[in-house]
């Protein structure tokens, strides 16, 4: 019988301790490589959202651009706004916000917020000869930036 308790020999305190270790440095290290990951995605989607609204936000000036016969830009608002008149639509006031960080649509009336709280900058510059007008957007929130720069003309002058 001796010869059997001793064949069924059992883990050392140093074996379990040594093979603790080497759990517990597979699990940081797995952990270190989820937070990284987390980081850098969150970090992605942070780019990501601000030149989808930097996107959207010129999309729907071009738009109001190319649908118009003129526009101009109030020197009291050093080129922040762009005034868009219309004949047979509501006349569009595009107006950066720059206590809120906003970018604002007036038209008909109704007041909409484009992009809330994100606008680092906005020019607008009208070429009254040529039928352009220049837009200079830039968008900056969490350290996420997006700078969108675009010469737009008016197709129906």
């Amino acid at each position: 019988m001796k010869t059997l308790a001793k064949s069924r020999k059992g883990f050392t305190l140093i074996e379990l301790i040594i093979a603790a270790a080497a759990a517990a440095i597979l699990i940081l290290a797995a952990g270190i490589v989820i937070v990284i990951g987390q980081t850098s995605w969150n970090e992605t989607w942070r780019s990501v959202g601000i030149q989808r609204d930097a996107s959207y936000g010129m999309l729907l000036m071009t738009r109001s651009i190319q649908a118009a016969t003129d526009a101009n830009s109030p020197s009291i608002e050093d080129g922040r706004t762009l005034y868009i008149p219309s004949q047979s639509n509501p006349s569009i006031t595009f107006t950066y916000v720059a206590d809120t960080n906003n970018l604002q649509c007036h038209a008909g009336g109704l007041t909409q917020t484009i992009i809330n709280g994100k606008v680092n900058n906005l020019q607008f510059g009208v070429d009254r000869n040529l039928h352009t007008v220049t837009i200079d957007l830039s968008l900056q929130k969490d350290g996420a930036q997006a700078h969108f720069k675009s010469t737009v003309m008016m197709r129906n002058y």
